[in-house]
């Protein structure tokens, strides 16, 4: 009786075995659609993620997702990669170190 209790409870919440799988494919479709490319001259241009090739280089702003698996190449930043590694804080990224893509970029700029 608890057990279908339970279930009963789980399936009126809209906790059902398929819910969790619905929020990763919304999750997967609602990713950013354009990145910031660098040009050799130092220009930025909004690119859609499909163009975008490996050796590119890309500014995340603060806020955006990294689009890509990647290495820093200028600057730093807290990148809040919880959702993979379990860290409760935002880890300090800088110059030569490697980025996991699907992580955010946290406003804070170190």
């Amino acid at each position: 009786m608890i057990i279908s209790l339970t279930l009963l409870g789980q399936m009126l919440e809209g906790k059902g075995p398929f819910a969790d799988f619905r929020c990763h494919q919304v999750t997967a479709r609602s990713g950013a659609e354009d990145r910031a490319r660098l040009a050799d001259d130092g220009s930025e241009h909004d690119v859609p993620l499909a163009d975008v090739r490996a050796g590119d280089k890309l500014r995340v702003r603060p806020g955006e997702k990294v689009p890509v698996d990647s290495v820093v190449i200028e600057g730093g930043s807290a990148v809040d990669e919880s959702m993979l590694t379990g860290e409760p804080m935002p880890v300090h990224q800088g110059c030569g170190r490697p980025l996991i893509g699907a992580t955010l970029n946290t406003a804070v700029r170190w």
